[in-house]
């Protein structure tokens, strides 16, 4: 890939709405700093795989990579990212302790929830379970960019915890005879929801939001059986071939401006404690003490183990038998 010197920082990210607001809110602080930003745009596994496969290479093609959670620390352990420090991110002094990595900065957190029409729905659903009803065949809806989330999920509806991907593919092996849907993209769930394709998703609490603020009568709800965390992050490829503006851009993605922003626009919660959010914006992006409780924590040695041969379950056993 040709580059210039200078500013140039090279972002690979998803597309659509998250790479819109990375525009929007990060884009002026970059600016300021004299960063010109490149999108490398797709889903996070060919991601991954590049990071993976340029491991070795002096010149990577990506400077900072952003990818969840579970991803991020799957890239991590492959020796992919350089570690982060205050002093090459300061704004990394102001992150809550819970979501410090040594390899990464956490940008935006939330925490998915089965959403659900509630216009078809005379009581509102308390369990994913319920998506085994024959009243509701054809009417679940999935993302498939993220697979992995979707299993650890589901588990939980099959007695699991989120240290095994096994009870997500029980409820995925039982789910088939429902004629579930799986679309190619956040976005696309979203679109299924308007036109009434499908009357329920699990799906990101801060998604939900969204698509409630622009008109879709969606509610949503942590089952009894709980919910996952999310946090999105951002990591400095190994070999970066512009490091210096690598951990710029990486420190303005923790700026409370552009926190802020996101958690208004997007509603993903902020990983920084100076970005003050209003108290109505924080019980609408925020979780309850009780809601906090049911959110269960990955092991995340074991689910990156395991990853890929989920991954090929999804592909080859649930997808191709709907």
């Amino acid at each position: 890939m040709a580059r210039a010197a200078g500013g140039d920082v090279v972002v690979g990210t998803w597309g659509g709405d998250y790479q819109n607001f990375l525009q929007q809110f990060i884009g002026p602080t970059a600016k300021q700093l004299g960063l010109d930003v490149v999108f490398d745009t797709g889903n996070a596994v060919p991601r991954m795989t590049k990071l993976k496969a340029e491991k070795n290479s002096r010149r990577g093609s990506m400077d900072v990579a952003l990818l969840g959670d579970l991803d991020m620390y799957d890239v991590a352990r492959s020796e992919c990212l350089h570690d982060v420090t205050a002093k090459q991110v300061p704004n990394l002094a102001n992150v809550y302790e819970q979501f410090k990595t040594p390899y990464s900065i956490p940008h935006i957190f939330s925490a998915m929830v089965l959403v659900y029409n509630k216009e078809k729905f005379k009581t509102a659903p308390d369990s994913f379970n319920v998506a085994l009803d024959p009243a509701y065949k054809g009417r679940t809806g999935f993302s498939d960019i993220l697979f992995n989330f979707n299993g650890i999920f589901v588990g939980l509806a099959a007695g699991g915890d989120t240290k095994s991907f096994e009870p997500g593919k029980k409820f995925l092996s039982e789910l088939v005879k429902n004629q579930p849907r799986v679309y190619p993209s956040n976005e696309a769930v979203a679109a299924a929801f308007k036109s009434g394709e499908i009357w329920m998703a699990c799906m990101w609490k801060a998604r939900a939001l969204q698509w409630r603020d622009a008109g879709l009568p969606l509610e949503f709800v942590i089952p009894k059986e709980g919910a996952i965390p999310v946090t999105f992050e951002g990591g400095l490829a190994r070999n970066s071939r512009n490091a210096e503006s690598g951990w710029k851009y990486l420190n303005a993605m923790l700026d409370p401006a552009g926190q802020l922003q996101f958690a208004k626009a997007m509603g993903y919660a902020p990983t920084v404690h100076n970005a003050q959010l209003p108290p109505d914006l924080q019980a609408r992006v925020g979780f309850t003490d009780d809601e906090i409780k049911r959110i269960h924590k990955y092991d995340l040695k074991a689910l990156v183990d395991s990853k890929n041969d989920f991954l090929d379950y999804w592909n080859k056993e649930f997808k191709a038998k709907i």
